[in-house]
């Protein structure tokens, strides 16, 4: 090589050509491509993001809402509506309701709640009083709780509120003009559900297609049936708890009646105790321990007649959370995105849980004493008569109960629809296999599928793998067996399974070329 060439740019060094060593996999440009447009993206969201946060949040309120109100729509629709009208009728009928709740009851609540701040300390001294009368034990007086805390409750919640309701006066065009996306992008939605997942399915291939669709029909259902009926059972609990409240003349009613119904609905395990705690405390603190103690009983009566006849005829389907997980998602949503989160917080999990158990597989577990009790040496006396109590009355109860009732919260049911999309997807994985005949992979080699006779010839080109032209009828038994017959005649004659030029007539024999 020469000085002078060694001084020379090599373009073939930067820019090699196809089969040269030096050049790179044809997916890295590609890559590199992905990479920029993922890194433009991410910035340019995370600067815009104050900008459209709004938006988002309106658009997930009317998702949510418009997946609220499907059941409803489905209902029309099968009873001859068109989609079109039913939405329209189904979201006008919400709010309708709404607004007519809030003149019924709006003007009432916000006064009985301002009451209930300002009424805070003199119901704790009453609370005190009535407490040290029955049980001779003096709670701390308000000034070891904290005054300037319910002095505060009392002056700048209130102070607050009233500049919040300044404010939200001045901003009511903006308000309105998120009522208006909000019902608009809920409309939109709703009629177009069909099509709208037509539009999403055509871009994607025909296994990503049925995917798809069973996650939207995996979360659908999910989310859907949860707000229906919860927002049915949280209406029917403030009802009958506004109705006693009143009937014994305890104030604040309406808050508390309120808070019981949300509460015992949309926080598992312990919301109906922490919804119950209040009005009983209420009850209690404003007309005596015998108030309390009614209130106590109304609500043990009421959740057995909710979880015996209300939930198995309203909530026909669960979903399958562990109680501990269900409480520490709402804890999280809650903290996250605020009372929006808390309240979607337990059907988006069931949806994120329920997809992830059907886009995986799960194998057989091993045999090792960490996957169960060990067994117990003796049973003690308590133990003993707790399957005497469970043998004679809980379980000659529950083989009453209707069967929603029994074991509602172990699974989930699944519907028709649903299982069909999981049979079609997933139906190599669930078969059953036998000893011996599984693979390294579970997969079952020794089963084949016989190819019929002429199906891939120029004759059978335009039949379906059965044989079978497209649109023609299935013939009757009496032509399969006659066809048979003259099949086994001609098979007995010619020899082991040959026609008259020598060609096996098993198709997996062997194929003309």
């Amino acid at each position: 090589m020469s000085s002078r060439d060694g001084k020379t740019i090599d373009l073939a060094a930067v820019f090699p050509a196809k089969g040269d060593s030096r050049r790179p996999p044809d997916w890295w440009g590609r890559a590199l491509l992905y990479v920029a447009i993922a890194v433009f993206l991410s910035v340019f969201v995370w600067r815009s993001w104050g900008k459209v946060d709004f938006v988002v949040l309106d658009v997930i309120i009317a998702l949510f809402i418009a997946l609220a109100i499907e059941p409803l729509v489905i209902r029309l629709v099968r009873h001859g509506w068109k989609r079109g009208a039913a939405s329209a009728v189904s979201l006008i009928g919400l709010i309708v309701a709404s607004l007519a709740l809030l003149a019924l009851f709006g003007n009432m609540f916000v006064q009985q709640v301002i009451s209930m701040a300002r009424g805070f300390p003199g119901l704790y001294d009453d609370f005190a009083r009535s407490l040290a009368a029955q049980t001779g034990w003096r709670p701390p007086a308000k000034e070891s709780l904290g005054g300037e805390i319910l002095k505060n409750i009392q002056t700048s919640w209130i102070t607050n509120f009233a500049g919040q309701a300044v404010s939200t006066t001045v901003s009511m065009l903006g308000a309105l003009l998120n009522l208006l996306t909000v019902a608009m992008v809920t409309f939109y939605v709703s009629a177009a559900g069909p099509k709208m997942r037509r539009s999403l399915c055509q871009w994607m291939a025909p296994t990503a297609q049925r995917r798809f669709l069973l996650g939207w029909t995996t979360v659908q259902d999910q989310i859907s049936g949860f707000l229906f009926s919860r927002s049915i059972l949280a209406l029917i609990n403030a009802v009958c708890m506004s109705i006693f409240l009143v009937a014994i003349h305890v104030p604040y009613w309406l808050p508390l009646a309120l808070f019981c119904g949300l509460t015992s609905q949309f926080i598992p395990t312990v919301g109906t105790y922490i919804g119950g705690a209040l009005p009983v405390l209420f009850a209690w603190a404003s007309n005596g321990l015998g108030y309390g103690l009614a209130v106590l009983v109304f609500i043990v009566v009421y959740q057995q007649i909710e979880n015996l006849l209300l939930a198995p005829k309203i909530s026909e389907r669960t979903m399958d959370l562990n109680p501990a997980v269900a409480f520490l998602c709402v804890l999280v949503f809650g903290a996250i995105f605020g009372a929006l989160g808390a309240f979607l917080a337990l059907p988006v999990t069931a949806s994120l849980q329920s997809i992830f158990k059907v886009y995986t597989r799960r194998y057989e577990l091993v045999d090792s004493p960490l996957m169960s009790d060990p067994n117990p040496v003796r049973k003690s006396k308590v133990v003993e008569g707790a399957e005497a109590f469970n043998e004679r009355v809980i379980k000659p109860v529950s083989e009453r109960m209707p069967r929603a009732v029994r074991g509602s919260s172990a699974r989930v049911p699944v519907d028709e629809e649903v299982a069909r999309m999981q049979r079609e997807l997933y139906a190599e994985h669930q078969r059953p296999s036998s000893d011996g005949d599984d693979n390294g992979d579970g997969v079952d080699e020794s089963r084949t599928v016989a190819i019929p006779k002429n199906a891939l010839s120029g004759h059978g080109a335009g039949k379906h793998l059965n044989g079978v032209e497209p649109g023609a009828g299935h013939r009757d038994d009496a032509s399969h067996r006659d066809d048979a017959a003259r099949e086994d005649d001609t098979m007995h004659r010619d020899g082991a399974g040959h026609r008259d030029d020598g060609t096996p007539t098993n198709p997996r024999s062997g194929w003309r070329r």
